[in-house]
């Protein structure tokens, strides 16, 4: 599993993981015994600090990324983040709260913050939710091109790296996705496939956009989607010059996601 589904809402499991330990630190709080003001302070300020340390924390660790596109920080659901910058938020948070109070109350928040940040690394190592692994390699699936020509997948997916990005012209996630992938055509080969769509409304949104990529396929049956079993759209795969499979994204397309794909690059 990329994501989970639930009505229009999708959430990649790295995001479920920092709410299961949001929710930890919540029901975690009242062994701390502060009063009660001074402990729904302390929480407010502890999530807060944890938010903005590991947004902050995953910026600086994909710097590049974030200046070429610097309104991709802001964006909360679409970005990346960090645990330890959310443990140091935190933390920064709970020493500036408690500091004029007994030690007692540092030194057991401080082992109910240790605790959550623990477990939000296990379950990032564990990944309980990562469920059946992808397929390795593209199906043998023949598709059209827009120009009508007949397409197979596999004789695209050997000799060099090769993104493929699965989407539809009234999916805003899928058009900022094909934005950033039309940014590194020239570094990375890239074919987009149209899913559920007439071949009027993908050729009109591509015209419109003057995207340049190496093929760009229907798929009026979702026949491809359907291989990789991802309700949720975009779709970005990312495969070597071998064919095989190395990443795959359901969902927003980050730049810092796609820069580090491209870094793996032979």
């Amino acid at each position: 599993m990329t994501a989970f589904t639930l009505g229009p809402l999708s959430l990649p499991p790295a995001h479920l993981y920092a709410v299961s330990a949001a929710v930890a630190l919540l029901a975690l709080g009242h062994l701390v015994r502060l009063p009660p003001p001074r402990r729904r302070l302390w929480l407010t300020g502890a999530l807060l600090g944890a938010l903005l340390g590991a947004r902050l924390a995953d910026i600086a660790l994909h710097g590049e990324a974030y200046r070429e596109a610097p309104l991709e920080a802001v964006m909360r659901w679409q970005s990346g983040y960090h645990p330890l910058g959310a443990l140091l938020g935190a933390g920064a948070w709970t020493l500036g709260c408690l500091r004029r109070l007994p030690p007692r109350y540092l030194t057991r928040a401080s082992g109910v913050l240790a605790t959550c940040a623990v477990l939000w690394w296990g379950l990032n190592a564990w990944h309980p939710l990562a469920g059946e692994p992808p397929p390795s390699h593209l199906p043998p699936l023949s598709l059209n091109a827009l120009d009508g020509d007949a397409v197979s997948l596999e004789t695209l997916s050997t000799s060099s790296p090769l993104i493929v990005v699965l989407w539809r012209s009234d999916c805003h996630a899928c058009r900022q996705a094909l934005a950033r992938v039309n940014a590194v055509a020239d570094q990375v080969r890239v074919i987009t496939v149209n899913e559920g769509q007439s071949l009027l409304q993908a050729a009109r949104f591509l015209d419109a956009q003057d995207m340049g990529f190496a093929h760009n396929l229907q798929d009026p049956e979702q026949r491809l989607q359907a291989y990789f079993g991802m309700p949720d759209l975009p779709l970005t795969v990312y495969l070597d010059a071998h064919g095989r499979l190395r990443n795959i994204r359901s969902g927003p397309l980050a730049t810092a996601t796609l820069e580090a794909w491209l870094a793996a690059l032979p």
